[in-house]
């Protein structure tokens, strides 16, 4: 479990590298001028020695003040209005007591009798005279409390502080720091682009994973297929035609799984549809087909898609007659049944034209029948349906036949649009034996892939008839209640 988590955050990181990439690009950038734009900062630092001398007070509780405690008093003192003021008046300085006080730092140094005072100022001139000032005045201004205290003055009582290091002009300024600006920077953009990352796949519901896949919708994987382009000629889409190659397994694998899913129970009539249009459903089921009928299993491959039949287009037949003609028509099934001429054990059932009911043509006692009949004359009978979000026709086909097939475009699919179709072929009764992961991966080359709109928003639609070039004396068999 853990193995799979780590493989499913690394697919989150390769597949948003460029925001995690981007969002500490753009940190540094911003930290970079950020900091060119800030004033800087000049430090000056003086430190004082205080050494052991008459307690500031006769008072008894004052003489058991400690070093520690000395120290901790003084450096309060030095930031006080009182000494501030004093420092303003001696340096004529444009600023006020508040503001002077957050520049000045004044800090005991640990277990010594050292304060360390700096002051922080954008010249550094003025930063190395008033640290010298406030250091002066205040040992000064000491002075005058133990001589005042004591009534006298006394030697030991002057020297009780010493300036040990005065205060020089700094070089350097201690603030903006650019490096280390950038450096956050970088870090801090790279917490946000994994957090955005993470967040953008927490809320992505496009179907990248089948192990997700299995955990949200409860499909089992039959199959991965790699994106290939249609080469551009007749029967260019038929991969499975193509001898050896990875997608070639790849169908050969799903058609080991189909027939290892006839264990239990009998698998012979398969729907092959999707969720939304344009999901790769009609070549899944045309090269599923090849590759069944390559194995020597007679196969029946049904374009049973009246709003957008390709099955009769990618073999390089003629779609005059078919499915709809056996329905509607009763036709012999010999007159309608082609052959491949390059696939033995492979027979194809174009559409037939267009019923402007096809729904319920589909769901007729009759096309039952049919379904009967093709059981017992085929081993496999493949059936490319419309997809299920879009009409009911492969829901009403599914609760006819043995299984359903669901096939996933793994570039536009979404978790939501699979579940409703899973479902809606299950309230009908129908076995949802898994989903085909397609195009799963892009390829180069000089092909092109086959695309185009489907008129599945219009029962009566009718998309348009290619042939395989027909003879002038050809014409297009109409269906009784079409309108041509």
């Amino acid at each position: 479990m853990v193995a799979v988590e780590l493989i499913r955050y690394w697919r989150v990181v390769r597949r948003l590298a460029w925001l995690i990439v981007l969002c500490p690009v753009v940190a540094a950038l911003a930290a970079g001028i950020i900091s060119l734009q800030l004033p800087k900062i000049y430090e000056a630092k003086a430190s004082l020695l205080v050494r052991p001398a008459q307690p500031l007070s006769v008072d008894p509780g004052v003489a058991a003040l400690t070093t520690d405690q000395i120290l901790r008093t003084y450096a309060r003192l030095m930031t006080e209005r009182p000494l501030l003021e004093q420092v303003i008046s001696d340096l004529n300085l444009k600023t006020d007591p508040a503001t002077l006080s957050k520049q000045i730092t004044v800090t005991p140094a640990p277990n010594t009798a050292i304060l360390d005072v700096a002051m922080r100022d954008t010249d550094p001139v003025r930063a190395k005279d008033t640290a010298n000032t406030l250091v002066n005045d205040f040992i000064a201004k000491i002075k005058d409390i133990q001589r005042t205290e004591a009534k006298a003055p006394t030697a030991s009582s002057a020297d009780n502080l010493v300036i040990w290091t005065p205060a020089i002009v700094p070089v350097d300024p201690v603030s903006p720091k650019p490096l280390l600006n950038i450096g956050l920077g970088i870090l801090a953009g790279l917490v946000v682009g994994l957090g955005l990352a993470f967040l953008l796949d927490y809320l992505d519901q496009s179907v990248r994973s089948d192990e997700i896949l299995r955990e949200r919708v409860g499909l089992v994987p039959l199959g991965h297929i790699a994106f290939v382009l249609a080469k551009p000629e007749r029967r260019g889409e038929l991969v499975a035609l193509g001898g050896d190659s990875p997608v070639v397994e790849a169908y050969k694998a799903l058609r080991t799984n189909l027939l290892f899913s006839s264990v239990d129970k009998e698998v012979k009539t398969v729907v092959i549809t999707s969720a939304v249009p344009d999901e790769g459903k009609s070549r899944t089921a045309a090269n599923l087909a090849i590759v069944l009928a390559q194995a020597g299993h007679p196969t029946l491959l049904v374009d049973a898609d009246f709003r957008r039949p390709s099955q009769h287009r990618m073999f390089g037949k003629v779609r005059n007659v078919g499915l709809s003609n056996l329905i509607v028509q009763d036709m012999p099934e010999s007159a309608l049944f082609v052959p491949d001429e390059q696939v033995k054990d492979l027979v194809i059932l174009a559409s037939g034209a267009t019923p402007p009911n096809p729904s319920e043509v589909l769901g007729s006692a009759h096309m039952k029948a049919l379904l009967a009949r093709f059981r017992k004359g085929f081993d496999y009978v493949v059936i490319d349906t419309p997809p299920v979000n879009a009409v009911t026709d492969a829901s009403v086909l599914a609760a006819g036949v043995d299984a359903a097939i669901l096939v996933i475009d793994t570039n536009k699919a979404t978790y939501p649009a699979v579940q409703h179709a899973k479902q809606a072929l299950e309230r009908v009764g129908g076995n949802v034996l898994g989903s085909v992961m397609n195009k799963m991966k892009a390829a180069g080359g000089n092909y092109y892939y086959y695309a185009y709109d489907y008129n599945y928003g219009h029962p009566n639609g009718k998309a348009p008839i290619e042939t395989a070039k027909p003879s002038p004396a050809e014409k297009e068999t109409p269906v009784a209640g079409s309108k041509g």
